[in-house]
């Protein structure tokens, strides 16, 4: 089996790449303190249906499109683990074709140059297999192997294999303390869903820069991108994440960096953002904002992220430079 290695992630300048606020600016502790948020995965997920496929400079290049419309082209390399979610086996690149719907799933700490179509080198690559159904989970779980997002609970029993991800057997005391791929075809109708898996794959660490321990890869330096100041592009590459295809950002963070004054208004869970004859009143949960006397539209509601900081769609950043 293949080794995860480092990727080169990209994202739309404005808009989302995919594969997940409404404001409370102050990224002090206000409100919702007791709200434990807990980091579920490493990985971010993104699906679709296959729509192109070519070569180019020895990697596969792999068109998918969401449901929203969405394109991203997934760069397929050796590393690159590729699997048939119902048969649990292993694929090789050649096996992928046109109009297969597909799961990728990349490390979310790898910097992400801002280009359209988005272009990812994924860690892992699922194809759906429609003729023998069979789902997978990616995440991390607790010593009693419920996921941390409290979505599944595994039974692991004597038929479930476990390997890790150079295809080794290993044992159940071995998962400790790693993310795991998960195949699993059946489960309960308890909360949470629990389900005896089928095949689980132990996935090697990722440095906190998103590279694969053993690859030491460096961070390629991400240019500046049109009118955005170099400082706001490595901002965002490095504290962002995805939500339903759209890529959040974080509010005070960059509207400081661009020179607003942000005030909190916890009382209404939002933000006022100001700059010379410029702006914004922002309500977490709300679609539209304020901009002066009109009233413009999120492509994503704010919400609030871990640590309690407000994230804002990347379609406000061009409202924010004035275009």
């Amino acid at each position: 089996m293949k080794k995860i290695g480092a990727v080169a992630l990209t994202a739309l300048l404005a808009g989302s790449a995919w594969t997940p606020f409404a404001v409370q600016a102050n990224e002090d502790v206000i409100q919702m303190e007791s709200e434990e948020v807990k980091d579920a995965s490493d990985f971010m997920r993104a699906t679709g249906v296959i729509t192109n496929i070519e070569n180019r400079d020895n990697d596969l290049m792999v068109t998918v499109e969401n449901e929203e419309g969405l394109i991203t082209i997934f760069r397929i390399q050796d590393k690159t683990l590729l699997f048939n979610s119902g048969t649990t086996e292993e694929i090789q690149p050649a096996d992928l074709k046109k109009d297969m719907k597909v799961e990728a799933y990349y490390d979310k700490n790898k910097p992400m140059i801002l280009i359209y179509p988005a272009q990812i080198t994924p860690e892992l690559f699922f194809v759906i297999d429609e003729e023998k159904p069979g789902s997978v989970k990616v995440g991390k779980f607790d010593e009693d192997f419920l996921s941390l997002d409290k979505e599944l609970k595994l039974n692991i029993g004597e038929e479930t294999t476990i390997v890790n991800q150079q295809g080794e057997k290993i044992n159940k005391g071995d998962l400790s303390g790693k993310e795991l791929a998960v195949f699993y075809s059946i489960t309960t109708r308890s909360l949470p869903p629990q389900t005896p898996p089928d095949k689980i794959v132990a996935l090697d660490p990722l440095t906190d820069e998103g590279t694969n321990e053993e690859e030491g890869e460096e961070t390629p330096e991400i240019p500046e991108t049109q009118d955005i100041p170099n400082s706001v592009v490595k901002m965002i590459a490095n504290d962002h994440y995805m939500k339903d295809g759209v890529k959040m950002i974080p509010l005070r963070k960059v509207a400081e960096e661009l020179g607003y004054t942000v005030v909190s208004q916890p009382k209404v869970n939002g933000a006022i953002l100001t700059k010379e004859n410029r702006s914004f009143t922002i309500t977490r949960g709300e679609l539209t904002y304020g901009f002066n006397k009109s009233l413009q539209k999120f492509e994503a509601a704010p919400e609030l992220h871990e640590w309690n900081k407000t994230y804002v769609s990347e379609d406000f950043l061009k409202a924010l430079l004035g275009e």
